[in-house]
């Protein structure tokens, strides 16, 4: 894949060479995050031979300014973590045979954020989703609002708040606004006081009637 967006950057499939400044990007989007929870150059590249449709990034001439790692499961109801569901970032847990696309990760660098090129990503998952035949996409976004308020609510409230649609949250809100429906908390997701290590379930199906369930 390889299109213009927003009228001045490349969206595209990656390339290894640009598997080092994936990993850099990584550093400088999640500084919070706990450093076995960051996908490594080594890791990218790996990435591309798993599912290599499902892999973008944004480049500005040839600075890459975002980029976003998904693999292909189904929904399995109860928790998991974010090691979990991607085999430690290896992507051993790919199923080529899956109904929904997961979304690890969409890293947009902070100088480039607020001008739609996530939104541009959730759109092209969507696009990739439609021609591999899969119900749509699933994601687990990180509530990273919660830093400002940890001191007034636990992060259950929080999310409870949040998935109400009471409170907004810089990260999920603009997803739901992308399309995502909010499912559930996933506490202890991930390791990042941010977000109080906690993500939110949602999904966001092809077809507006599908529902989020459980393959037998």
């Amino acid at each position: 894949m390889k299109k213009e967006i927003l009228g001045k950057y490349t969206l595209q499939t990656p390339l290894p060479e640009h598997a080092k400044q994936q990993a850099e990007l990584q550093e400088i989007v999640f500084p919070t995050l706990s450093a076995e929870e960051l996908i490594t150059e080594e890791k990218y590249k790996r990435h591309l031979e798993i599912f290599p449709e499902g892999q973008f990034i944004v480049l500005d001439d040839d600075k890459v300014i975002a980029s976003c790692t998904t693999l292909l499961q189904n929904y399995h109801k109860g928790h998991h973590t974010f090691l979990d569901i991607s085999d430690d970032l290896w992507l051993g847990t790919h199923d080529p045979k899956a109904d929904w696309i997961y979304g690890l990760d969409v890293s947009v660098h902070p100088d480039y954020q607020g001008k739609g090129i996530g939104r541009a990503i959730y759109n092209a998952r969507q696009d990739v989703a439609k021609v591999l035949g899969c119900k749509g996409q699933m994601t687990a976004g990180m509530p990273i609002g919660y830093d400002k308020v940890k001191d007034q609510m636990t992060i259950a409230q929080y999310c409870d708040k949040l998935i109400k649609g009471e409170i907004s949250d810089p990260t999920v809100t603009a997803q739901t606004k992308c399309g995502f429906i909010l499912v559930e908390p996933l506490f202890d997701y991930l390791d990042d006081p941010r977000s109080g290590n906690c993500s939110v379930l949602m999904y966001w199906p092809l077809d507006p009637n599908t529902k989020l369930s459980v393959n037998h």
